[in-house]
């Protein structure tokens, strides 16, 4: 039995979260129904999703929880998923620890290392390199651009001299004279 134990927010692949698309038949009145496996978001600082439940004065009343998710054999409670583990996943047993050192060669950031969370780090790298693709990108403009813009500059002066000719010619140029 792998469990483990969830230290930040997740997006689990798991068996029962399905998103259902759903139209009518327009020749047969029918509706069809289409659904598709979607990740479910599991976020150990959300009480409604804890499957673990803590209480301190044993009333009932939830102080701490937590999640927990496992492949294959599980507790009834666990949330079972299916795919690859991250380092923001604290194993709890045996073989949890031997998928985890399996597959830690796999992750760039180490557990140990992490100043936030593994998906911070993910996000930060992926900035750092959206700058610097940014930076070397060339501000030069493409090819016939500029004979293009002086195209359009001349096209919009020439209908702007002929808007102030047409709005010349329609005014009149006295006033008409008020009568009582």
């Amino acid at each position: 039995m792998a469990r483990w134990r969830l230290a930040a927010a997740h997006y689990i692949n798991t068996n029962d979260t399905v998103w259902e698309y759903s139209e009518v038949d327009r020749t047969t009145g029918r509706p069809k129904r289409t659904q598709f496996p979607v990740p479910r978001l599991l976020n150990p600082e959300d009480p409604g999703d804890w499957n673990y439940i803590y209480s301190k004065d044993g009333f009932g009343k939830p102080d701490t929880g937590e999640i927990i998710v496992a492949q294959g054999a599980h507790e009834p409670k666990d949330y079972v998923f299916e795919g690859d583990i991250t380092p923001d996943m604290v194993p709890l047993d045996e073989e949890a620890k031997k998928i985890s050192a399996a597959s830690a060669h796999k992750w760039k950031y180490k557990a140990e290392n992490l100043n936030g969370t593994y998906a911070d780090e993910m996000m930060k790298d992926l900035s750092e390199a959206v700058d610097e693709i940014r930076a070397k990108s060339t501000t030069a403009p493409a090819e016939g651009m500029t004979e293009l813009l002086t195209a359009m500059t001349a096209m919009m002066k020439q209908n702007q001299d002929i808007l102030a000719a047409l709005v010349a010619s329609k005014v009149p140029t006295t006033a008409p004279v008020a009568r009582k």
